[in-house]
């Protein structure tokens, strides 16, 4: 009975010490990874460094700020009205085709 006793604790110490090595090793792989994506973030650090350039839109010298390169594109400072080209009559003020306007 004790002989039973002692391989049952045996055995259990056996686990036990399995659960707790392969638990290390995990933990341990964890930070070995964490320190190499820290220091793989300090050695490729990005600047912060922007360079913001003021420059104007033609037609009405709107002023805009850009970092570099700037693209310049068409942007128009007007909409035109809703449904264009679809046209209404209309009796007033003179009878006349008004375009659909959202009101």
């Amino acid at each position: 009975m004790i002989i039973e006793h002692n391989l049952y604790n045996k055995k259990i110490l056996i686990i036990i010490m399995e659960t707790i090595f392969w638990t290390l090793l995990v933990v341990i792989t964890f930070i070995i990874l964490f320190f190499i994506y820290n220091l793989s973030y300090l050695w490729h650090k990005p600047t912060l460094e922007e360079k913001w350039q003021n420059y104007m839109e033609a037609p009405f010298d709107y002023m805009e700020t850009g970092s570099n390169p700037l693209n310049f594109y068409r942007k128009d400072q007007y909409r035109k009205p809703y449904r264009w080209p679809y046209k209404f009559y209309q009796s007033y003020p003179l009878p006349s085709m008004q375009p659909y306007a959202l009101l």
